[in-house]
């Protein structure tokens, strides 16, 4: 398979992720039986890979009140998505410069860092982040924990004397 078809295959399955948990808060008149019953079906591997605080964390930040907040209405406005600046990844050059910015970021970072606050740093499309981190990975430059909304990057520890060599396009 190539790191393409990794990359879409892994995009893919973060959207159908995303979409699930927003149609969990959307609902939260479903029950834990209910949820069960779709883990047996065509969703056990999307159910499976969901954990509570993933949903927990999705109504957080997508401004949904938490049953400790109540319905009140003194509530924080929803955070809205604020447009990012423009990056230029289509020619090598460019591609280089936006590694670049990622991997300060990352760098400079005091604890592994998630994707969504590269691009706030960086600009650029998500989709954008997740390739020049893929590009950042492939060299060993950045390392990775964690799953989907959970991945967290961190630049790669070496010893005194290792060096890494860095890739030309």
């Amino acid at each position: 398979m190539s790191s393409f078809e990794r990359e879409f295959n892994s995009a893919v399955e973060a959207v159908e992720r995303d979409v699930f948990i927003n149609l969990v808060l959307e609902n939260p008149q479903l029950t834990l039986a209910e949820l069960t019953k779709l883990g047996k079906g065509k969703f056990a591997n999307l159910l499976s890979s969901v954990s509570v605080g993933d949903i927990l964390e999705g109504g957080r930040a997508g401004g949904t009140r938490s049953a400790a907040e109540g319905n009140t209405t003194n509530n924080k406005k929803k955070k809205r998505k604020q447009k990012t600046k423009p990056v230029n990844t289509r020619t090598p050059e460019g591609r280089k410069a936006y590694d670049a910015a990622v991997f300060a970021v990352v760098e400079n970072a005091e604890r592994p860092i998630k994707a969504p606050e590269i691009t706030a740093e960086v600009g650029g499309t998500a989709l954008q982040v997740r390739k020049s981190l893929a590009r950042l990975i492939d060299r060993g430059r950045v390392t990775w924990e964690g799953k989907a909304r959970g991945m967290r990057y961190s630049t790669v520890e070496f010893e005194d004397d290792d060096e890494i060599e860095d890739d030309e396009d």
